[in-house]
Formats: structure tokens, sequence, C-alpha cells
């Protein structure tokens, strides 16, 4: 089969397991990548990895967890910057 079909495949799989089950769809989504591109494409796991933006996940979980722990909200953190 080829690697487009084998991708969309997971990610219909994905969905699956993500709508029934409790499971966050993009630790399920990392999964997946890493098992479609190690058995469909051939990559190592250093080409899996080189592709993953990781200076964006650090600034999303940064600011996931600072808009956490200041318990703001967005309309508190617009008026605040248009300040």
């Amino acid at each position: 089969m080829s690697p487009e079909i084998v991708s969309i495949i997971a990610l219909v799989v994905i969905f699956a397991i993500a709508t029934f089950l409790p499971i966050n769809m993009g630790a399920l989504a990392f999964v997946a990548a890493f098992l479609v591109g190690t058995l469909s494409v051939g990559m190592t796991t250093d080409e899996i990895l080189g592709g993953f933006p990781a200076e964006l996940v650090l600034t999303l979980i940064g600011v996931t967890y600072r808009s956490r722990s200041h318990r703001t909200t967005a309309p508190s953190t617009c008026s605040s910057a248009v300040r």
C-alpha cells in the first residue's frame, strides 16, 4: 500500500479512537507519525523528529501554562494588551 493511503487510514483510526476513548488526539497522532514513518515510509526516528516543531510546541505549552496559572481569560488578556 502507498504511504499516502496508509497515512489516511491512520488518520481515520486516530479520529475513531479519540472519539470513543478519552485519549488525546495529539498523542495518538504523535504515535501514528512514528508508526507510519518507520513502518510504511522507512524513515529513521531522527528524520521523523527533524520535522517536529519543538519550538512551537514549547511556546504553546508556555502560553497555556501561563494562562492557567494566572487564571486569565481571553477578554482580560486582550484588554490588557490593548492598554
